[in-house]
C-alpha cells in the first residue's frame, strides 16, 4: 500500500493565516473615480484650479495671466477638431509648462493615457526630478490622485486613480513604433536627439500621429521647441502674412502645414494690432552692448511710434493669436481668430511666438545678448553663440553666414586679396608675434603649413612644403617615398621642425613655432605611430609644444577645441591614456576660417593672403563648401591642405590661449619679440635675408632656392608639388 503520511492533512494549519478580505466599500471608493465622466473645464482652468508651480522658490497656484499667449494653444490641446499642435517659441517662454498643464488636465479632469517624450533617457529623468515630480508632490489635489503600490510612482511612469497613465519617454524607433496613447507630447523637437527629421522608419512627427490614431478625434500630438534647423534658402521671401522660411526638419518644418498662428498686441499709440518681434526693436548700434540693450524700444510698423519694455506685460494681456485664412477666389490670404470659419483648412494647429513677446525675458537681455554674440563672431569667426541668441532667444531660424552664397570663398576673391607684401616665402611679416605649424598626414608625405600670427588674431600663411623623403635611419629609406602609416621611423622627419627658425621681415629676430600640430589619422598604423612620435617629443622635453589632432564633424559641439585622452579602444589595442588629443570641432573651425578668408582690409581675425601662393594653392581654400549640415568636399576637388592647415592653425591659436591676450600688455612671453621669448632667436646678419631678396623671386628661382636657415637634417622640401 502507498505511504500517504507525507501528504497534507485536511483542516491542518500551515504558516501564517491568510489576511482578511478587504471591505468592498473601500475598493468601490477607489474605483469610482474611474467611472466619473470627464470634467467640462478648459486645460488652463484645470491648471489654475489644481496645479501649483514654483515661483522664485515659492509654490503658488498656477496663473494663466503670467503668459497670456499660452492660453489659446494650451486650451486647444483638448480640441476635437484638430489632431496635432506645434508651438515654436523662445526658451523661457512657458511652452514647456504647457505640457505640464496638459498632464494636469488629464489627471484631474479628463483621464487618459499620456506620454511625454524628452530628448534622451537622462533628459526624461531630469525632467521628472526637476519639473514633473515636484509639481505633483507640491499640488495637494494632484498628489491625492497618485496611485499607491508597486510601479505606480517611478521615474518614467506615474499612475493615477481615475485612469490616467503618464509616462516619460525618449525618441527611439522602438518607442515611436510601439506606443499607443491618447495624448503624445514632445519637447525640444529641434534637438539632434530627434534625428534631425528622421528616426527609424521615417520622420518622428508622422510616427507620432500614427500612435494616436486609435483614439480618433480624441487623439492629439503636441510638439514644442525653439527653432533649431537652419534656413535652407537664403533668397526666400514670404508669400503669405505668416509664411515661414524653409527648413529641413524641426518645428518650423511643420508650422507651414498648420494654421500659422502669430501673436498680436495693440499699439499703445495708434491701437492697431501688430506683432512684437526682435526685428522691430530699435537701439543704438554704436553703443556698448549693455547700453544698447537698456535703450531698446519697440517700433509700431503702422504709426512708427516707439515704446519701452515696461508696457510689454500690459500689452500681452490684451493680445490675441491670429491665424491665416485659406486663399480666397483671388488667391489672397488674410488673418483671422481661431474660431473664424475662414480659418485655414488643416487638422494641424501651428503657433510661432517671437522672442520679443516672451514673458520671462527682457528686450535688454535679447539685445545685449545678440550684440555680445555678434562681437564674438566678428572677433573669432565662430557662429555658435550668435546662432544660439537667434534660435533660442529670438525664436527665429538661423541662416549660417558661412553657408550664404554672398559670402562664399571664391578663387577670384582670394586672388584679389593676395597681398603684394614683398615678403618671400619662408619669411614672416613684420607684424608677426608667434608662429604655428600645421602638419597634414597623407599616405606618402607630410604636408606642412606654417602660419604667422599677430595682434587681434590677424594671421598669414608664410610657408608651405611637403616632406616626401624618409630619414636616412629609416628602414629601406633609399629608393622609397615616405610612408607614415607603414614605418614609425618615418615620423622622425618631423623632429627638425621643432628647431626651424623663420626670419621676421625687417627684424634681427627669427621665430620658432610656439605650437606644432600633426594629424594623427591615416591608413595602416598611422595612429599608433603618431602616439609613439608624440611620446618621443615629450621625452625630449617638447611635449607642451606638440599636439596630435583629431577632427570631429558636425555643428553641435559645445566647444571648438578640447584636450582629451583617446576613447577606450576595442579588441586587444591598448588605450593611450597618457596622451591628450587636441580634438577639433572641424565644422565650427572651418566656419571661422572661412570668415577670416573673406575679410578684407584690416580687422580682428583677418587672414592675409601672401602673393607667393599660386592659383593651385589658392584653389585648395575653395575645395570645400558649406552646407546646412556642415562642410563637405566639392566634386572633383582632391587637395585641400591649404584649408586644413588653417583649421589646425586656428585650433592651436585657441588652445594656447592666444584669443585671450591683452595686446596692450601681453602676459604671454611668447607673444613679444624679445630676449624673454624662448621661441625668439636673435639672428646674425649673415642669416638675415638680403634686402634685394625681399622682392618676389621668379618661379624658377623659387623652386631651386636652398633650405632656409635652421632647416637641417633630412628635411627635404617638395617645392614643385603639383
Amino acid at each position: 500500500m502507498a505511504d500517504l503520511s507525507g501528504l497534507p492533512v485536511a483542516g491542518a494549519s500551515y504558516g501564517e493565516p491568510l489576511p482578511s478580505y478587504t471591505d468592498p466599500r473601500a475598493a468601490l471608493k477607489k474605483a469610482l473615480p474611474a467611472l466619473h465622466p470627464g470634467e467640462r473645464i478648459s486645460v488652463t482652468e484645470s491648471a489654475e484650479r489644481y496645479m501649483r508651480v514654483n515661483v522664485s522658490g515659492q509654490w503658488q497656484p498656477f496663473r494663466a495671466d503670467v503668459a497670456p499667449y499660452m492660453v489659446e494653444p494650451t486650451d486647444m490641446t483638448a480640441s476635437r477638431r484638430f489632431r496635432a499642435l506645434v508651438f515654436a517659441g523662445p526658451s523661457q517662454s512657458g511652452k514647456t509648462l504647457m505640457l505640464q498643464t496638459v498632464a494636469c488636465h488629464a489627471i484631474m479632469s479628463d483621464p487618459g493615457r499620456v506620454a511625454l517624450f524628452q530628448m534622451t533617457r537622462d533628459a526624461a529623468a531630469l525632467m521628472e526630478r526637476e519639473k514633473i515630480g515636484p509639481v505633483i508632490y507640491n499640488s495637494p489635489k494632484i498628489r491625492a490622485r497618485l496611485a499607491q503600490g508597486r510601479g505606480a510612482d517611478t521615474i518614467f511612469q506615474k499612475l493615477f486613480t481615475g485612469g490616467t497613465h503618464l509616462t516619460l519617454d525618449w525618441p527611439t524607433p522602438e518607442k515611436l513604433a510601439s506606443t499607443t496613447v491618447r495624448t503624445l507630447m514632445a519637447t525640444d523637437f529641434d534637438r539632434p536627439a530627434w534625428g534631425n527629421g528622421s528616426i527609424g522608419d521615417g520622420d518622428p512627427y508622422t510616427q507620432m500621429r500614427a500612435r494616436t490614431r486609435t483614439f480618433l478625434s480624441r487623439g492629439m500630438v503636441i510638439i514644442e521647441s525653439s527653432p533649431g534647423a537652419p534656413i535652407k534658402d537664403e533668397n526666400w521671401k514670404a508669400q503669405t502674412p505668416h509664411d515661414c522660411p524653409p527648413v529641413g526638419y524641426g518645428v518650423l518644418s511643420l508650422y507651414p502645414g498648420g494654421t500659422r498662428g502669430r501673436w498680436y498686441v495693440p499699439c499703445p499709440d495708434c491701437g492697431v494690432y501688430f506683432e512684437m518681434t526682435f526685428a522691430r526693436l530699435i537701439y543704438p548700434n554704436s553703443a556698448d552692448p549693455v547700453e544698447a540693450g537698456e535703450a531698446a524700444r519697440m517700433r509700431c510698423p503702422h504709426c512708427r511710434q516707439t515704446f519701452g519694455h515696461e508696457l510689454k506685460r500690459e500689452l500681452n494681456g490684451m493680445g490675441h493669436w491670429y491665424h491665416e485664412t485659406s486663399p480666397d477666389a483671388d488667391g489672397k490670404v488674410g488673418v483671422v481668430r481661431i474660431d473664424d470659419p475662414r480659418l485655414r483648412r488643416t487638422d494641424l494647429l501651428s503657433y510661432w511666438l517671437d522672442g520679443a513677446s516672451a514673458a520671462f525675458s527682457t528686450w535688454a537681455e535679447l539685445v545685449s545678448g545678440y550684440r555680445i554674440a555678434l562681437d564674438h563672431f566678428e572677433a573669432t569667426g565662430d557662429e555658435e553663440k550668435l546662432r544660439g541668441t537667434v534660435t533660442t532667444g529670438q525664436a527665429q531660424p538661423y541662416l549660417p553666414r558661412s553657408a550664404s552664397s554672398d559670402v562664399e570663398i571664391t578663387l577670384e576673391a582670394l586672388k584679389d586679396k593676395a597681398r603684394d607684401t614683398g615678403v618671400p616665402k619662408g619669411v614672416a611679416p613684420a607684424w608677426t608675434r608667434y608662429i604655428t605649424v600645421s602638419i597634414d598626414t597623407q599616405g606618402t608625405y607630410f604636408s606642412v603649413g606654417v602660419t604667422a600670427w599677430g595682434e587681434g588674431g590677424a594671421h598669414q600663411p608664410i610657408d608651405r612644403f611637403d616632406l616626401i623623403q624618409p630619414p636616412a635611419t629609416a628602414p629601406e629609406a633609399e629608393g622609397r617615398t615616405l610612408k607614415p602609416g607603414d614605418y614609425a621611423e618615418d615620423w622622425a622627419v618631423l623632429e627638425a621642425l621643432s628647431h626651424q627658425v623663420w626670419p621676421v621681415d625687417g627684424s634681427e629676430w627669427g621665430l620658432k613655432a610656439v605650437s606644432l600640430a600633426v594629424d594623427m589619422h591615416g591608413a595602416g598604423s598611422t595612429t599608433d605611430h603618431a602616439y609613439k612620435f608624440y611620446r618621443g617629443r615629450r621625452k625630449a622635453g617638447e611635449g607642451r609644444r606638440w599636439y596630435l589632432t583629431r577632427g570631429s564633424g558636425g555643428l553641435n559641439h559645445s566647444d571648438r577645441v578640447w584636450l582629451k585622452a583617446p576613447e577606450r579602444a576595442r579588441g586587444n589595442r591598448k588605450v593611450a591614456s597618457d596622451i591628450r588629443i587636441l580634438n577639433m570641432a572641424t565644422d565650427r573651425l572651418k566656419d571661422a576660417v572661412a570668415v577670416s578668408l573673406r575679410l578684407t582690409g584690416e580687422g580682428q581675425n583677418i587672414c592675409h593672403i601672401p602673393d607667393w601662393m599660386d592659383v593651385k594653392m589658392l584653389t585648395e581654400f575653395t575645395a570645400e563648401r558649406r552646407t546646412q549640415s556642415g562642410w563637405e568636399k566639392r566634386p572633383g576637388m582632391v587637395r585641400n591642405e591649404s584649408f586644413d592647415h588653417l583649421v589646425q592653425a586656428r585650433a592651436q591659436h585657441i588652445i594656447i590661449g592666444a584669443e585671450r591676450i591683452d595686446w596692450a600688455q601681453p602676459e604671454r612671453p611668447w607673444a613679444v619679440l624679445s630676449i624673454g621669448n624662448e621661441f625668439a632667436v636673435q639672428m646674425r646678419k649673415t642669416e638675415l635675408p638680403e634686402e634685394s631678396a625681399l622682392a618676389r623671386p621668379p618661379p624658377a628661382a623659387r623652386a631651386a632656392e636652398p633650405a632656409a636657415p635652421g632647416r637641417g637634417g633630412w628635411i627635404q622640401r617638395r617645392e614643385n608639388w603639383l
